[in-house]
């Protein structure tokens, strides 16, 4: 729903250029994937805190400007238009996800939770396993590297890891979201915006980025190759995000997690 007050527009613009240079300030902290020309980054840290503390606006509007200003500020123009729509519906996945399952009372969450985490911990593992390892297709051969400090790490990461990766996913979120719905329902709607992220990411660099011919290696291969790098990217943002609207509730009005029962 669109806001019905000039106060509430001026809200959501102040707060969309506050969070849309937090954003960009974050995803300048970066380090370089040489095979696909694209960077791991902490943006997605600022990006879920404005769509959870800014609403899914907000979130949108910081996503998208925020990150694909970085792109070319950081000279990976190419991947600016992309950003904007994926960091964009990004923003605007987790606010407006995380409005309605904040609304969830109580009891009701408690009996979802289960459901919830072992959902999403699956969702992580079998995205992973599809993409990254190729299991519809017989196997990927791209390893991921990362570039720092004017070296080059190589690997590749074993099938096995990713149902790890899912259940301490669903771990994660399990107890987390024991401690409120507020909390539990940031957390998934964070993750599940990261999903999306990866996927988008995963399908621009197989197309796009694959048909400019960018990089020694474009290829839809090498873009599975990125997919731990975006998964991180998510789950590490997720992580700090989550303790900085932890933080931001606690220090407004105490922690906040029965105003949603």
């Amino acid at each position: 729903m669109l806001p019905s007050s000039s106060e509430e527009w001026s809200r959501i613009a102040s707060y969309s250029a506050v969070f849309s240079a937090l954003v960009l300030a974050a995803t300048l902290v970066s380090v370089a994937t040489p095979v696909t020309r694209g960077y791991f980054n902490l943006g997605e840290s600022m990006v879920y805190t404005a769509a959870i503390l800014g609403g899914p606006l907000v979130g949108a509007i910081a996503g998208a400007i925020g990150s694909s200003l970085a792109d070319i500020i950081l000279g990976y123009g190419y991947y600016a238009p992309g950003t904007f729509i994926i960091k964009g519906l990004e923003g605007f996945i987790v606010g407006a996800l995380f409005l309605r399952l904040s609304r969830v009372p109580r009891d009701r969450w408690a009996r979802l939770l289960p459901w919830v985490s072992a959902g999403i911990g699956a969702l992580f593992a079998g995205l992973s396993l599809v993409l990254y390892t190729g299991l519809l297709s017989g196997g990927w051969s791209v390893p991921t590297e990362l570039s720092f400090w004017g070296k080059t790490v190589s690997f590749t990461v074993p099938w096995w890891v990713w149902p790890l990766l899912g259940l301490g996913v669903a771990i994660a979120v399990y107890v987390l979201g024991r401690r409120g719905p507020l909390l539990g329902a940031a957390l998934v709607s964070m993750l599940v915006g990261g999903l999306w992220m990866v996927l988008g990411y995963f399908v621009y660099e197989a197309t796009v980025i694959y048909s400019l011919g960018i990089g020694e290696m474009s290829s839809p291969l090498a873009a599975a190759s990125e997919i731990p790098v975006n998964i991180g990217q998510a789950v590490v943002g997720a992580s700090i995000a989550s303790a900085i609207v932890g933080t931001v509730w606690r220090a407004g009005s105490g922690w906040p997690s029965s105003s949603a029962a």
